[in-house]
């Protein structure tokens, strides 16, 4: 399925230029290859991306915007989630060191076995900050993954946009030209035709007289 790409002029969707996929594409590989070593800004964070998106629109960068959001906010859960069960470990760890101090001095069983939920507990925790550190590990790697794919379609279909405005100002220039010339063209002829009327009239009035060329013109000439 073909993707859509286009720019939204002036926030009216009846402004809008379509763009070429297949050189959308080719910008995009060669975006690509560019940015590849360089650390990108989440474009979700910048307020003039707002004023952009509204501008520059493509499947692509409305889709990945949707997952950037979504991971973002599972970010966001993780580190909350990652600090509460740090804290929950730190208190589990405050206990386990209280309780060995009372196992060492009387030896209570209650204490013994409280002490070993409390190892069992802290084992549990352990592994789901392990599980917690993945999965940060992974989120990580796909907001850098989906915030690329969005500039990289931008800059890809900005730089079309760009290459079909070159094209259009290349064109309207040409047509302009051939308005000037077409301009000129009909100044001179207007120039020309006053120039008749004004020899025409001045012979007329040499033969006849300026009063007979008024009720001349009052019958034959211009009734306004």
């Amino acid at each position: 399925m073909k993707k859509k790409r286009r720019i939204v002029l002036n926030e009216q969707p009846e402004e809008e230029v379509k763009v070429t996929n297949s050189n959308v594409n080719l910008k995009k590989e060669y975006v690509s290859d560019i940015l590849k070593s360089r650390k990108l800004p989440i474009v979700l964070l910048d307020p003039l991306w707002h004023t952009m998106r509204d501008s520059i629109q493509s499947d692509i960068i409305k889709a990945q915007e949707k997952n950037l959001k979504e991971l973002l906010k599972e970010q966001g859960r993780l580190n909350n989630d990652y600090k509460e069960y740090s804290t929950v470990k730190q208190n589990f760890l405050k206990e386990i060191l209280n309780l060995s101090g009372e196992v060492q001095v009387d030896g209570n069983s209650e204490s013994i076995e409280a002490l070993n939920k409390l190892h069992q507990s802290t084992v549990g925790v352990n592994q789901k900050l392990e599980d917690i550190e993945k999965r940060i590990s992974e989120v990580e790697v796909e907001i850098e993954s989906a915030n690329r794919e969005i500039i990289e379609e931008m800059i890809a279909v900005g730089y079309e946009y760009i290459d079909v405005c070159k094209e259009k100002e290349i064109r309207l220039e040409r047509e302009i030209t051939q308005l000037r010339e077409q301009m000129l063209l009909k100044t001179a002829e207007k120039k020309k035709c006053e120039k008749l009327l004004k020899d025409v009239y001045n012979y007329l009035h040499s033969i006849v007289g300026r009063e007979q060329i008024e009720v001349i013109d009052r019958g034959l000439g211009d009734k306004k």
